[in-house]
């Protein structure tokens, strides 16, 4: 009994076997472009083919114009018929000549070993140039004609325009290249194209023009003759084939030069700049740059070249002006000279091109995918999309370890991709895992069975030599900055930012430098706390150049005053700030990632008031000290896992990190403080004052501090993201060779005349150790200022510095370590607290060796000594009273220093003259001193004697005038 159920499987891969005759016959107006059938969709009104297109190698076919597409040659038939898809199987069956409910497919007709269709030739004899042909078999005979030659003057190949009239009445032109060598055994020239390694067109010019000159280069060769005459002092030139031919063309003969490139006013004019620059960087070109179209005005037609720039009336002499203007070019669009000699300069942080690797022996690569010979079939078979093996990757810290292979390919949407393949995977499970990577990251791989395979034969065969250090975070890198898109600077070998997802750091230009400096940078000044937020930001690389530890600075104040802001222009440094910032709404494991994230880099962590008041003083003490938690690996072993980081970061908040500490019943700590200084975000002293201006001193043209928060933001939402790269160049620069060493004892000197102008003999390690980070702040911005970056005077940076130094220092209550003041702090409030309950009152007033003392006073269960009245009588003033406690020495150590060093305590009340001691007891270095005292006989004690009046005083000495304290420090460099 003969089944009569449809085998679709065997009928789509029978016709798979036919693809080209079923296409021939189904889409007649069509023809064959590599290993795709392009044709003219005969279900609409298709005018020209391009946009239908059928893969002959999977079947798989689509209408870009009208989103139409299907999976196989039986959904092609069913589509342009108009039938189910049963009956598609059927006609689809009796074309081949088989039954479709055959359950095997008819073997395959045995083909004959493929030579290819035309070998070209190539270069052509000399005497073959007099028969190359101007006349088509088909088209007649060409309107126009360019010939390519050789350097030497040979002819190479001979583009011919056609003009012809359309089926729809429309005059229509169309190219073909002439190229000679053998086909169908005839050795002539013929209308194909070469392969690859095409000639450039205008070669034999090459030797007219000087090699340091830039060499213009254009889409189409009447492009190329217009532009000629536009550009009569440069080589003009272009290449056969357009944006799609780019990769298949030789630009070697450019090795050395500029190139400045004119593309067409459309979107695959733009498309092509990014695989133009790519492919001349690895044929040597030392400088690229894009003619900026927007020199042509906004009526500038779609599809317009160089030709139509002359038709439009466009001379020499204007672009001459343009050039002179230095205006032709894109800004920031490339080099128009090369690089000098041991100067620092802007590298892509791309990915390395092929011109030095090749696929392994018997695989192809190009734009339609990665192809293998298949000897059984005699013919080359496709194994998935176009993926590039663009280098072989290590680890970029110099262990040797950690190798991979970097590649390159389009997804599904198109979109480019890196990845670096880890070599571990090509060892486990027959290489499944690098298969599964790529199938998730979106490569297309072919179907048949031998595809995988033979994917792993390719990414683990040829011979790559190129070779690529990967870092995986922005930063400093063994003397370069890398940053996701370049890298900054000189090293040895190349350097590349890598990252699997997207970077946290948000790093983003818009609008120039001077629009930022302009309209963002000019209204910091005359503002000390903008002035030192933009500093901060400038600040970050200079942390590990100069190897300080990480700066922590906290904007503290009420809800409006504009602490936002303050965070808002210290981001636009880097990029749009609503983007660039982070926020304390993490864990502090998410938090340790976005530190790592941004080093060498500001981070700036938005209102504190929304992390856990719990784990802030744990997360204060990781941020400073740079570095995250130890984790262990898989094996329970220490991992090698661990977060580093060296920064400044900014915070803003309407309470002190003290304040937020307090409410989760905790203390803060002198380590907090350093690692995190509060700045009070007003420097106004009435509450008028500080309503309208909020955080800035002067509004400049603006009503108040409102009015001008919102101009900042408006602009820095439009300019932005420009000064940190211009900043890190100078830096570099200015490191660069041997110079690093005296440019970073400079820097170190000018923060230690800092210091020297702004702290007494008095001061502790902390001030002293918070004084050198506002300094280098300060430094930062001047270091900025002094390569025009912000517009400022010079000194306004360390002005700033020096200003939020001393609200800091008033804040504080002096230059004392924060210990010492929480100490005596503690010492004050438990001698006021149980100055009645736990002391005996000890009432004789005018004779100390009056011992005996009123029993019927109530006496207190657990006494810490004795508390004595002291009576000073002065005739003139009144008389005044001062109070001396005589403290149990085992007392003074379990209960008023409770929780602290009790020597410590003692030194800290002797050095301001509240621990009354003889001159018997100063000289041997001793704290207590016997007493006589009630109830103790004749037997004298030994007690610490403290005169309340020097314990409770507050001789902290006031902090001098803000205004001269700047002068003394040089800001030149």
């Amino acid at each position: 009994m003969v089944s009569n159920k449809l085998n679709f499987k065997v009928v789509a891969d029978a016709a798979l076997n036919s693809a080209e005759s079923v296409c021939s016959h189904w889409a007649q107006d069509g023809k064959r472009q590599g290993h795709e059938w392009v044709a003219i969709n005969p279900t609409r009104a298709d005018g020209s083919a391009g946009s239908f297109s059928i893969n002959l190698n999977t079947g798989v076919w689509s209408d870009f114009a009208t989103d139409d597409s299907g999976g196989d040659l039986i959904a092609l038939v069913a589509y342009l018929e108009r039938i189910e898809q049963g009956e598609a199987c059927k006609r689809l069956a009796a074309f081949l000549g088989m039954d479709a409910s055959d359950t095997t497919a008819p073997p395959p007709a045995k083909r004959k070993p493929k030579k290819p269709a035309f070998e070209p030739v190539y270069p052509p004899p000399a005497k073959a140039a007099k028969s190359c042909p101007v006349k088509h078999y088909q088209l007649g005979t060409a309107s126009r004609y360019w010939d390519y030659f050789s350097e030497s003057g040979g002819l190479l190949m001979r583009v011919a325009r056609f003009d012809r009239t359309g089926t729809d009445g429309e005059r229509k032109k169309e190219y073909r290249p002439a190229n000679y060598g053998k086909k169908n055994g005839y050795t002539k020239w013929h209308w194909l194209q070469l392969p690859d390694n095409r000639p450039l067109y205008g070669l034999e010019l090459l030797g007219r023009f000087d090699a340091s000159a830039p060499v213009v280069l254009v889409e189409g060769e009447k492009a190329a003759d217009a532009a000629r005459l536009l550009f009569p002092d440069r080589l003009c030139m272009t290449w056969s084939g357009g944006s799609k031919a780019i990769r298949k063309t030789d630009f070697k003969p450019l090795a050395g030069r500029v190139v400045w490139f004119w593309p067409d006013n459309d979107e695959a004019g733009a498309a092509s700049v990014g695989t133009l620059q790519a492919t001349l960087t690895a044929a040597g070109v030392v400088g690229f740059a894009v003619v900026d179209l927007a020199n042509f005005g906004p009526e500038w037609p779609e599809k317009a070249d160089a030709a139509d720039a002359l038709e439009l009336g466009y001379t020499a002499e204007q672009l001459s002006a343009l050039i002179a203007d230095n205006r032709l070019l894109v800004a920031g669009g490339g080099d128009s000279t090369p690089s000098a000699p041991n100067t620092p300069e802007l590298q892509t942080g791309a990915a390395p091109e092929l011109s030095d690797n090749a696929a392994p022996f018997g695989y192809t690569v190009d734009d339609g995918g990665v192809y293998f010979f298949d000897a059984k079939a005699e013919k080359k078979r496709r194994i998935c999309a176009r993926l590039d093996v663009l280098a072989l990757s290590r680890d970029g810290h110099g262990t040797g370890r950690n190798w991979g292979k970097l590649v390159r390919f389009c997804d599904y949407d198109g979109v480019e991709k890196h990845w670096n393949i880890p070599m571990r995977l090509f060892a486990t499970e027959g290489g499944a895992e690098v298969v599964r990577g790529l199938f998730d990251r979106g490569l297309d791989i072919d179907s048949h069975r031998e595809a995988k395979r033979k994917l792993l034969e390719y990414l683990q065969g040829g011979d790559i030599k190129n070779r690529v250090a990967l870092a995986y975070k922005m930063g400093w890198h063994k003397g370069v900055f890398v940053l996701p898109e370049r890298t900054i600077g000189e090293s040895k070998d190349p350097v590349m930012y890598y990252s699997e997802g997207e970077p946290l750091c948000k790093l983003s230009p818009a609008g120039t430098l001077e629009q930022w400096r302009d309209n963002v940078a000019k209204y910091c000044a005359g503002n000390p706390l903008a002035v030192f937020a933009v500093s901060a930001a400038f600040s970050s690389p200079l942390v590990e150049l100069l190897g300080y530890e990480t700066m922590g600075f906290h904007f503290y104040g009420d809800s409006s005053w504009g602490k936002s802001t303050l965070l808002n222009v210290a981001c636009s440094v880097y990029g749009k700030p609503d983007d660039y910032k982070c926020t304390w709404r993490s864990t502090d494991n998410a938090l340790e990632a976005q530190a790592a994230a941004h080093s060498d880099l500001l981070l700036a962590l938005d209102e504190i008031n929304q992390v856990d008041p719990r784990i802030i003083g744990d997360v204060v003490y990781m941020l400073g000290n740079g570095q995250g938690k130890h984790r262990a690996n898989d094996r329970g072993q220490a991992g090698n896992n661990q977060h580093r980081w060296r920064l400044t970061f900014l915070s803003n908040g309407e309470k002190t990190l003290e304040q937020y500490l307090m409410e989760s019943g905790k203390a803060q700590t002198g380590g907090m403080e350093m690692r995190f200084i509060g700045l009070r975000s007003t420097f106004q002293e009435s509450e008028t004052d500080r309503k309208k201006y909020g955080v800035f001193n002067t509004a400049h043209e603006f009503e108040g501090g409102a009015a001008l928060s919102e101009h900042l933001r408006e602009a820095m939402n439009k300019y932005h993201g420009t000064a940190f790269p211009e900043f890190l160049e100078a830096l570099l620069s200015a490191v660069s060779g041997d110079k690093r060493a005296v440019f970073c004892e400079r820097l170190i000197e000018k923060v230690a005349n800092f210091k020297k102008i702004h702290l007494t003999a008095n001061a502790g390690g902390q001030v002293t150790r918070a004084a050198s980070k506002f300094a280098l702040v300060g430094v930062a911005g001047e270091l900025a200022t002094s390569k025009g970056l912000t517009g400022w005077q010079k000194g306004e940076a360390m002005r700033a510095a020096d200003a939020c130094f001393q609200s800091w220092i008033e804040a504080r209550g002096g230059e004392g370590n924060l210990e010492d003041k929480q100490m005596l702090e503690h010492v004050r409030e438990n001698l006021s607290k149980y100055s009645e309950s736990r002391f005996k009152r000890w009432d004789s007033p005018d004779d100390e060796g009056k011992l005996v003392i009123d029993s019927h006073v109530p006496t207190t269960a657990e006494a810490w000594g004795y508390r004595r009245e002291e009576v000073d009588s002065d005739p003139l003033e009144g008389d005044t009273s001062d109070v001396v406690f005589y403290i149990y020495p085992e007392h003074f150590r379990r209960s008023v220093c409770k929780g602290w060093d009790y020597k410590r305590i003692a030194r800290l009340l002797r050095d301001r003259g509240a621990l009354i001691l003889s001159d018997t007891a100063l000289r041997k270095g001793e704290f207590t001193v016997p007493s006589p005292l009630p109830n103790h006989g004749k037997k004298r004690v030994r007690v610490y004697k403290v005169r309340n009046s020097m314990l409770m005083c507050d001789d902290e000495s006031e902090a001098p005038e803000v205004e001269n304290k700047a002068a003394g420090v040089d800001s030149s460099f």
